[in-house]
């Protein structure tokens, strides 16, 4: 209560001092909500809309995955993919094959001497029956045309912008054009002997992200007959919740599948998204800590102030008996209540302001990508709970200092003093 009535001596500048500290800890709310907004939508993209929380291979797979090694595969069986369900925290696993393959456009009906439309992609393939389990953003990225509407259909989807290079049209389902007419997608298989088989492109992809765009998408079983790989694969992706389970669900599944798999998280399969989001964190805490140091250094101003202003009363308290300890513990609880209050009241507005982003949205262009990413900043309560600790203990620290310089007062200088 002393501290409170101290502070309300002086309420102009005691106001000025509270109205930095919320601004200063509402600020540092916001920022962090945006912070994980972004991360959010990074980890979306990455999670959900590709790979899946974690993915299962065969020993070795990870170490050679630039050359898509098609003679490190794995049965495709129910038994497995039971046996990798039932470990508490997944939620769907879906297999995949991926390959480097080409695709060769047909000539156009009456072209002569016609330039060749080929192109090199990157093949993905996966069931499409249990593929939306794991990654349910991809599905919402996709553009015209249904998308591999049945399970064994030779069809094809291409990125939007390779569709576009190639002149390639999506094909109604209904009426499609003559076989002859197909696109057709050519790969080796794991002997290096080259096969195809004509697909028919149902849709596009969008992209969410920029990078390599050439990327194509076939049911799983239009891949295994391409590759000559029937009931075969070369991954299973896992759906984990919460995501934040990933390492644990994966150290179950290693102890579950034994030896010849490997199993990794999202983070261990691209480790620069990793760093993208530390150095992310890293940057935030330096904008924090030197925005929250530039407002205690207000705080220190209003204590020094205070002090000045009440020396003849300082040196009372010690003439009477008062210990020094004690002056400095009244000021350093000035500062605590001070920022209390200003923590409180920042987390408050914070809060408050992040809440609201959260629902209207922040729509983010990205550079190179054709979706934009919608942010929704958010907060933590216990990051909340942290910011109002925070904010106690640096306006003590910050009232350290001035509580020092009162208690080291002589009593007859200060009780002379004007």
């Amino acid at each position: 209560m002393l501290a409170t009535r101290n502070l309300l001596r002086n309420r102009r500048r005691t106001a000025i001092a509270l109205a930095a500290l919320v601004v200063g800890v509402g600020a540092m709310v916001v920022l962090r909500g945006l912070v994980n907004g972004q991360q959010g939508i990074i980890l979306e993209n990455i999670v959900l809309g590709q790979m899946g929380a974690v993915q299962v291979h065969r020993e070795g797979y990870l170490a050679n995955v630039q050359g898509s090694p098609l003679t490190l595969d794995m049965e495709d069986s129910e038994a497995l993919r039971r046996r990798m369900a039932a470990v508490p925290g997944v939620v769907a696993v879906s297999p995949r094959l991926s390959f480097g393959g080409m695709l060769s456009m047909p000539e156009p009906e009456g072209a002569v001497d016609s330039e060749p439309r080929t192109a090199f992609l990157q093949v993905v393939a996966f069931d499409p029956a249990l593929e939306p389990r794991v990654t349910p953003k991809r599905m919402a990225w996709l553009g015209e045309g249904a998308f591999l509407s049945k399970v064994d259909a030779p069809e094809l989807m291409l990125n939007a912008d390779l569709a576009r290079s190639l002149r390639a049209r999506v094909m109604d389902a209904k009426s499609p054009p003559p076989e002859e007419q197909w696109p057709a997608l050519l790969a080796a298989d794991r002997d290096g002997a080259l096969n195809g088989e004509g697909v028919r492109l149902s849709g596009t992809l969008v992209s969410a992200a920029p990078g390599d765009r050439r990327v194509g998408y076939v049911p799983l079983a239009t891949a295994q007959r391409v590759l000559r790989m029937e009931g075969r694969v070369t991954e299973y992706a896992v759906a984990v919740e919460p995501l934040e389970r990933a390492r644990e669900v994966r150290d179950a599944l290693r102890a579950s599948l034994g030896a010849g798999y490997e199993v990794h998280t999202w983070e261990e399969v691209f480790p620069f998204i990793a760093q993208i989001l530390g150095q992310q964190d890293f940057l935030f805490g330096i904008l924090s800590t030197v925005f929250l140091a530039a407002v205690l250094l207000g705080i220190v101003n209003v204590m020094l102030m205070s002090v000045l202003e009440r020396v003849r009363e300082i040196g009372t308290m010690l003439a009477v008996g008062m210990r020094r300890r004690s002056i400095v513990v009244l000021f350093l609880m000035e500062g605590a209540v001070l920022g209390l209050v200003g923590g409180v009241l920042g987390a408050l507005v914070g809060g408050a302001v992040t809440l609201w982003l959260h629902h209207r949205g922040i729509l983010l262009p990205a550079p190179g990508a054709n979706v934009d990413s919608i942010i929704r900043p958010y907060v933590s309560f216990g990051y909340l709970g942290r910011s109002v600790v925070i904010a106690v203990v640096g306006a003590g620290l910050a009232a350290l200092w001035p509580a020092w310089r009162a208690s080291r007062l002589r009593p007859v200088e200060a009780l002379s003093s004007t």
